[in-house]
């Protein structure tokens, strides 16, 4: 009797479990990274964050830096 009602328990519990598991796994996969307007184009600002090592895109002549490190960004070119 203990034992059917361990064995109900496990099996109820073993797919809530896969499915967590499955949406963590799926959830630390996105690779995709969010830029955001840091400021117009200048060689200052580029010098400083190439000496910070922080990675950048120019578009349109305004530079863009990554979303998550904009905090090193506000830190190092402010």
């Amino acid at each position: 009797m203990v034992m059917e009602k361990y064995s109900r328990g496990v099996r109820m519990k073993t797919p809530l479990m896969l499915i967590s598991l499955s949406l963590l796994l799926l959830s630390s996969c996105q690779t995709e990274q969010h830029y955001v307007y840091w400021t117009d184009l200048s060689e200052n600002q580029l010098e400083r964050l190439d000496d910070a090592n922080i990675s950048y895109q120019v578009r349109n002549g305004e530079i863009w830096v990554k979303e998550k490190e904009m905090m090193r960004v506000v830190a190092c070119c402010s």
